[in-house]
Parts: structure tokens; sequence; C-alpha cells
């Protein structure tokens, strides 16, 4: 008989729906077909509104979709026209596509039912009436037609151009020949649309099956035009109000099915589009499942009618004592008695660890077809079930892991995605369930027998089978690995699949620690494996002796494209090397794609030559999808549209990964992962751990090197008269814009950097000569980092090195006064001095009479100056760069022509010291030419000087004394600044 409590059990509550018991569980066909629905070929329930309505449970993603498609089929406004569906199989596309065809097709009908007076409200949220009165549906179920060949469906039409015309005129030939002869452009398809004169809703389904055949040699030629017609389409839809376009296409990690590289083109083609002009829909998530099976399996029951709390009640109050010591404190989190009451509200009737398990856990698994596959076990279990009970026969208070009967439910379990493409594991658990847990009759199996013995030495918990159940909690939980690579059950996970509430109390936990130990003894389960990792309780699991090449088949479904992505951007990190650069910098994508620039790009910009290396999961070069890159990396050098500020875009080399290496490198970083998890489930005494270690150091091996040859790109700033970017990459595998050593050469080989001793003094000099002034040390020291008309040097020390040559070559050092300085070593230059000039040194006066008869060996050498190519520019650089120098020019025998320079400064910030630097650099250059020291006695007649000042008061220095002496005005105000 069923477990006895004082609440009501839930086969007594609910009631299952007919199609159930009519299909022994099956419920017919899990998936639906828009095919079926629309063009009525088989005659499905779904196809009736009330039927679909009284099965679709209305979850908010639901709603909140059918909403959207609503209000812009029936609003004038200026929404959304464009939706994707892309999850995986099982994840309701067509059960979605389907409504949508009934609520555009008869929206009195649709609208009338609490389904779609939910969806209305939705609708019209925004105060906006909906009315769908004589929409129009084009379905396009693109499994049931091929390229090329007429159906009767969609008349002579052969394309999807065509089939979308055909139904869109509702079958008028002389209105599609009309229409077809336009041409499959966008303003062929607006026009069509417009025409209609009515919503128009387009339902794209199973896309993908269709492009797989347009791969054929025989219709490969007719893709680019299928191409053409869905980009246009897209485009047109969002230009003609009230026509939504829904198109159905799984996202390629997602969809088990393999396709030519033609097929795959096609696939990037349309989501690119799919991603520019529309939304992507996730009609289901996670947390939906449990209510989602309980509509689909029962008859929809009053929510006041679930005895859910009661029930939750009963579990908390006898979960105590040792129970709750032993077993539900050590579940962790969200697994114990805490939350319980809420959880069971949620999975009702069905235990909320069985629930938890098929969406934290098998969801995960690629394969598995989430909703479909557990509609498809439940149903079987939940039919099972309400049968025993009916009979008098004892049935679970809530259906747990342990209560799905492998008598009958075992082919839908292994059938269900979790062991896809892995017949071998298939056909090794189906054995292991027949002899390990029960027999196809229930009357084998080691946990039956255990059962039997235990029954016979009076060892009891109230309950027929509890070894069963325990053995079939160890069943589900081994299929496939677990969170952290971890596999099978802990003991508390068993024992806890045995708690079963009653009226008289609890179950005694010893007797469930007996059926514990004797199925995990020498006599228990002949398939258990244990295995005990360090600081954490033992784990049993059901072996089937799988092959290290099946393990790691079963382990590549587990490995998530983030972390397949996070371990690329590891290894290029790892593989990183400074070579000649300075410094190195790795730049992180950022949490959010709309992140600032600014914020991204945070401490990359220094006075030192870098390479940047930019994360692969965000910045990628070629097979065009780079335009974001490429503007990202302009805006880090200072040019493009969203130029950054920045000060020494001259010496950053940025480092990028190509397209196509980055996606072979992603793959082998999926092996690695797979590998390390198949580590973990393999115990230190098995024989193919070696070889699975050695599996894995040759996958790693091959990942750095993949990940070497990906990162091909490298980026860096050139003056060729105007500033611009040059993204250039390596053809040689050998090579990776990863190693600096490899980067410098090639700039080296570009004429873009120097090798150490490699700059000479004269190259040097042409470039100081493009100058219009003598530059000071630090000026010269920054030029190599700010000025991309200056090579990149290996370090600051080749940068002193080759002033000391100029030194010894005609070129001199002179101080803030003007005097020569006398250097013996490179060591002794500063290179930072703001007060020390590099100048051609004077030429030695001629002798007496011969003045103006030589050329000055200054005059002589500036001749050559014009090979210098490079100038500072005002954007590139904060150095003072003046246009013209302050000369008078006179003749020896007309009259002296006097120019009058004007200089405004106003409100200069000074409060950097850049900017103080800039300012002293002015008036340093006026106590130059003022200097009554000068020997060369310069004409200067007049100066009438304004000068303003805010500043602490105290540091004003000697600055009116000095203005009183010379007979200035100086006034003194507060101010507020």
């Amino acid at each position: 008989m069923s477990a006895r409590t004082d609440t009501n059990h839930w086969a007594d509550v609910l009631t299952l729906r007919p199609e159930v018991r009519a299909s022994d569980g099956s419920v017919g066909e899990l998936q639906m077909s828009l095919h079926k629905a629309v063009y009525q070929t088989v005659d499905v329930p779904y196809r009736k509104v009330d039927y679909y309505v009284d099965i679709t449970q209305p979850t908010p993603n639901l709603i909140g979709f059918f909403g959207q498609v609503a209000r812009r089929l029936g609003t004038d406004g200026d929404t959304t026209a464009l939706f994707h569906l892309d999850q995986g199989m099982g994840g309701g596309k067509s059960h979605a596509l389907v409504g949508l065809h009934h609520m555009a097709n008869k929206p009195t009908e649709f609208f009338s039912t609490e389904f779609g007076r939910l969806i209305k409200e939705e609708a019209e949220y925004a105060g906006a009436a909906v009315d769908l009165a004589g929409s129009r549906v084009i379905t396009l179920t693109a499994d049931y037609f091929s390229p090329g060949k007429p159906s009767e469906t969609f008349g002579p039409a052969i394309n999807l151009f065509e089939r979308f015309i055909y139904s869109l005129v509702g079958g008028d030939l002389d209105r599609y020949h009309n229409y077809v002869a336009m041409g499959p452009n966008k303003a062929t398809i607006q026009q069509a649309l417009t025409n209609a004169g009515c919503p128009v809703l387009i339902l794209l389904d199973e896309l993908m099956d269709y492009v797989l055949a347009l791969s054929d040699a025989q219709y490969v030629a007719t893709m680019p035009g299928e191409k053409a017609f869905l980009n246009s389409l897209m485009d047109a839809c969002g230009d003609v109000p009230r026509v939504a376009f829904v198109v159905v296409m799984i996202r390629s990690e997602l969809d088990e099915r393999g396709y030519p590289f033609q097929a795959e083109d096609f696939r990037d083609y349309v989501a690119q589009r799919l991603v520019r002009n529309g939304t992507t829909v996730a009609v289901t998530e996670a947390q939906d499942f449990a209510s989602i099976i309980r509509r689909r399996l029962f008859e929809v029951p009053a929510i006041r009618d679930l005895p859910t709390d009661s029930l939750a009640s009963e579990f908390v109050r006898w979960a105590e004592g040792v129970w709750r010591e032993s077993v539900f404190d050590k579940l962790g989190a969200n697994r114990g008695t805490v939350g319980l009451r809420d959880r069971i509200a949620g999975s009702y009737p069905f235990h909320p660890e069985l629930m938890r398990l098929v969406r934290d856990e098998w969801a995960q698994v690629q394969g598995f077809q989430r909703v479909r596959s557990t509609v498809a076990i439940f149903a079987r279990t939940a039919l099972h079930w309400v049968t025993e009970h009916k009979a008098g026969r004892w049935a679970p208070t809530l259906i747990g892991v342990g209560d799905i009967p492998l008598t009958v439910a075992l082919e839908q379990l292994l059938s269900s995605g979790l062991l896809l493409g892995n017949d071998r594991a298939v056909q090794g658990y189906r054995a292991v369930a027949g002899t390990d847990v029960t027999s196809t009759d229930g009357t084998g199996g080691r946990a039956v027998n255990v059962d039997a013995v235990l029954a016979e030495s009076g060892i009891s918990l109230g309950q027929p089978k509890p070894a069963v159940r325990m053995a079939t909690v160890l069943f589900c939980y081994s299929l496939v690995g677990r969170a952290q690579g971890r596999r099978g059950a802990t003991k508390a996970e068993l024992l806890a699949a045995v708690f079963e509430p009653s009226a008289s109390g609890a179950p005694a936990f010893t007797a469930a620690e007996e059926v514990f130990n004797a199925l995990t003894g020498d006599e228990g389960l002949g398939a258990l494996e244990v295995t005990t990792p360090p600081n954490a309780p033992a784990r049993f699991y059901l072996s089937i002796k799988q092959t290290l090449r099946m393990y790691f088949t079963a382990a590549m479904a587990l490995v998530k494209p983030e972390e397949r992505d996070d371990l690329v951007w590891e290894y290029a990190q790892k593989l990183t090397s400074k070579g000649p650069f300075e410094e190195v910098v790795h730049v992180e994508r950022p949490a959010s794609e709309n992140a600032d620039l600014e914020a991204i790009f945070d401490g990359v910009d220094s006075n030192s030559n870098r390479l940047v290396v930019l994360d692969p999961r965000r910045w990628t070069l070629l097979n065009g999808r780079d335009t974001a890159s490429r503007a990202d990396i302009e805006a880090l050098l200072g040019l493009g549209p969203k130029a950054l500020r920045v000060d020494n875009a001259a010496s950053c080399v940025v480092a990028c990964v190509n397209t196509q290496r980055r996606d072979v490198a992603r793959k082998r970083a999926g092996e690695v992962l797979a590998w390390k998890y198949v580590l973990r489930q393999i115990d230190d005494a098995d024989d193919e751990l070696a070889d699975a270690r050695t599996k894995l150091g040759e996958v790693e091996g091959k990942l750095r090197l993949d990940v070497a040859k990906a990162f091909q790109h490298y980026s860096y700033l050139l003056r060729a008269g105007n500033l611009t970017i040059e993204f250039k990459r390596f053809d040689d595998d050998s090579r990776s814009s990863l190693r600096g050593e490899n980067v410098w050469a090639q700039l080296v080989s570009n004429g873009r950097a120097t090798v150490a001793g490699g700059l000479a003094a004269g190259y040097l000099a042409a470039l100081l000569e493009g100058f219009d002034r003598d530059l000071t040390l630090r000026e010269v020291v920054q030029a190599f980092y700010k000025n991309p008309g200056f090579p990149l040097v290996p370090s600051t020390d080749e940068i002193r090195r080759v002033i000391f040559d100029l030194v010894l070559e005609g070129w001199e050092l002179v101080d803030a006064d003007g005097n020569s300085l006398d250097v013996s070593s490179p060591g002794q230059i500063s290179i930072n001095s703001i007060n020390q000039t590099l100048r051609r040194r004077a030429p030695e006066p001629p002798p007496s009479g011969t003045q103006g008869a030589q050329v000055s060996s200054a005059q002589a050498t500036g001749s050559t100056a014009g090979s210098a190519t490079s100038h500072f520019s005002a954007k590139q650089s904060a150095l003072p760069v003046s246009s013209e120098r302050p000369v008078v020019s006179a003749t020896t025998n007309g009259p002296k022509v006097y120019k009058r320079y004007a200089v405004e400064l106003a409100n200069r910030s000074i409060t950097s010291a850049a900017g103080r630097e800039q300012v002293w650099q002015l008036l340093r250059e006026l106590a130059k030419i003022l200097d009554p020291a000068n020997p060369a006695s310069p004409d200067h007649q007049l100066i009438n000087m304004q000068l303003t000042l805010t500043t602490l008061d105290g540091d004003q220095g000697a600055l009116v004394e000095k203005s009183e002496q010379i007979g200035a005005r100086v006034s003194i105000e507060d101010d507020d600044f």
C-alpha cells in the first residue's frame, strides 16, 4: 500500500491526462510539429486551440515572447519584428511556433482562453489595443520541402522566396508570377507585404534542415540566392508595420548534427543578421521544468488543492536528529530541510532532488533534450506509480530519483541524450541496470536480491524495495559526470533517497544504513566502484569499465563553451614573452560588451615600449567579422571615430588572434578540459591512469602550439604622411605575436624598430634636424615613445648611447644658461633632464677676413636634414612645436624689418606636471632671447606683458617684488577658484 501520511497522496490529488494513460505513458508525440498542426497531414490533438492552451504552461518567457509578437502584429508601434529561437533540441521551440500560429490564425478563440488573456494583457501593457483580426500566417516548415523541387503545399515554388510569395498571395498564381518576376529583393518583399493589407506572421521552422539539403553539389550554386533572400526578408520585415518574422535555427554548439562547411557558413551569415536586426528568445528556462512537466502530464488542478505545505511540514518534522545531522545537513546548499517547503511547492508531485538533478546536471549535457526527454521519462514514471497507488500498493509520497522505475522507463532514460553518441555506454548501462538493479520483469537483479535478504532478516523501512530505490539513485547519478568532474553519489545522497515520512514517523536510520551497507558490501552491487577524494566524502558509482575514449567522449559533452574560451585566454597569457619589449600588457575582456573603451584600456598607455595582448574572447581579426576589433585597436592607438586620448601610442604594439585559428584552439581547449575531467573520474589504481595522463600531456602541448599559432596578428602606429595603423600578420607558423622577440624582429625588418647598437647617430641627427627648435634631453627621449616617426628602441640605454655618439660628432649638451656641458660617457647623460638641451655645436668663428666666404659646418650639415621623415604632431605628442623662430630679417644695405609677435595663453591649466612643463618651456624660450648676457646682442625693441597667475597664497614667490622693480603695476585679489 502507499506510504501513509496525514496528507493526501499526490495520486489522489492529481489526475493524469487521458493521452498519458492511453499511450502507456508515452504521451503520444512529445515533439510538436508545426507542419502537422498547420497543414493537418496528421490528426494531432494540438491542432486545436483549446487542447494546445490546456497543455501549455504560461511561463514568464513564453508570455513575454507571445506578447511581443502580438504587439508587433496588432499595433502600429515601432517594435521588434524579427525573433530568433536558438535553444537546443527539446527546448520548446516548435511548441511556441504552434502557439503563435493559433494566436494569429484564430485570435478571437485564442484570446478568449486564460493563456490568451495573459498574452493580451502583456501585449497591451503600454496602452495600445491589439487587433489581430484578418492576420495572415506564412508557415515555412523547412524540414518538409526540398530545394529545387515543387510541392503540393507551395505549388510551383522551388526556393524560399517563391514559397514565401506563394503563401503570401494565398496561391493566386497571377500575383505570384508578378512578384516572382520582380526578383527576390527588398523592394519586392516590402511591396508584397504592404499590398497584403493585413498583419503578416512569418514562421520559418528548422531552417538548417533545408540548408543541409542546399549544401548538396546539385543545389549548392543556389545557396547565395537563398542567403540574399533571407537577408532582404529580415530587413524588409522591420520596415513594414504589422509584420513579424520568427526563425528557428539552433545554435551550432547545441546542435548535435554536423554540417558541411557551406552549411556552417550559411548559418554564420544568417546568425549575424539575426543579431543585427532582431532579438534572440528563449521560450523555456531551467526553472520552468517542473511546472511545464506537471502541466503536460496532469490535468490542471486548483493551486489550493495541492497539499504541498502539509507535506513539507511532515518531511521537516521527521527529518530531525540523526537524519538531519548525518544526511540532510551534508547534502549541501538548497538540498537540506531549509527552504524545503518552497522547493516542494515548485516540484510537486516530484521530489525537489529529482528536479534538481534534471535541471542542474542532466540539462547541462549537450545531447539531453531537456523538456522533451524529461517528459518522456516522467510520464512513464508517473503512470507506473499512479497504477500502483490505485491498485492499493505502495507508492512514494513524492517521486524521487530512486523512484524512476527502470522496469518500464530504462529505455527512455538511456535514449534521452545523456549518453548521446556513446553506444557502448548505452549498452553497458543497459546491462548494469538489468544485472545490478532490477530486471525488466522486476524479479532479477542484485538490488532485488538484497531487498529479499533484508526482508528475511526483518529489516524494514516502511517501503517494499528500499535497496532497489537506493540502487536506482546510484544508477542515475552514475550516468554522467557531475559538478567539478566528480562521479556517482555520496552516502548522504543514497540514504536521503530512502527517507520516506509516514504517519508513524521517520524510517529507522539504522535500517537505512543496513540497506546501504548491503549494497556496498562484498555481496552487493557487482559494478560498484568507490573513490575517496582528499578532504571529501567517499563517492560510489556504477562502472561499465569504459575505455579511455568512451570516458573522453562523455566528458566532451560536459565541456562548456565559456570554460573552453577561458582556457584559451589562460594559455595565451602564459605563452606571452616580453622579448626586447619593456613591458607586456594583457587586456581582459570586459564583463559587459557595452563597457566604455577608456575603462577597458585603462592603464595601457605608458612611456615604455609595450606589447599589448588582446583577450581572444572579445577581439579577433579576419574572417569577415573583425570590424569591431579593428575599431577598438584604432581607438587604442588614438585614431578612428572612437579615438582615445593617448600620449604614447607610438610605443604600443597590439597582438591579436586570428578568427579561424582561434576556433582551432577552442576545440583543442575542449579536449584538454575533457581529459582533465577523465583524470578526475579514473581511480588512482586504474591501469589507464597513466595513459590518460599521457593523453592530457599531448593535448596540452598541442594547445600551446595552437594558441601560439592563433596569434598571427600585430598592429602598430606608423607615420607615412598621415598617421596610419599597420595591420600585419605572420604567415610563418613558427612565429607568434605572443612572442615579443618575434614581433620585435619583424618590426626591425619593417623599419619600425632597431636592435641594440643598431641606431646610428646620423639617423638621430636627421630626425632632430626635422624640428624647428632644439629639444631638451627629456623631449628627445619622449620622442621615441610618442612620435611614430622615431623607431622603437630596446631600452633608454640605447638612447643614451646614440646621444653620446652625437656629442662626439659635432653636437653638444647645454644647460639652461646655454653653457656647454662636458660628458665623458653615456652614463653621465641625464636623459630625463628638462634643463639640458641637445643641439648642434656652433662652428668655430672663421679667421679674420674670411667671414662670409665659407659655409658654416652647421649650414653644411643642415643641407642634409631633409632625410628626416617625421615630426611631432599636436595630437600624438604634448611636446611644444613652434611654427616659426622669432627672427629679425635684415639686409646689409636695406632698412631693418621688425615684426611684432603677440602670444596669448588664456586660462591654461597648470595643475599637472605636463601642463607646468609646457608653460615653463615657453617662459624658458622667452628668457633665452631676452638674456642680457647673450653675446649676439639681439635687436629687441619693446615688450608688453600681461600675466595672471591663480595660485595658493604663499606660492607666488618673489613675483610681486620683481614686478615692482621694473615698474610694473601689480594687483592682488581673492579668488574662489
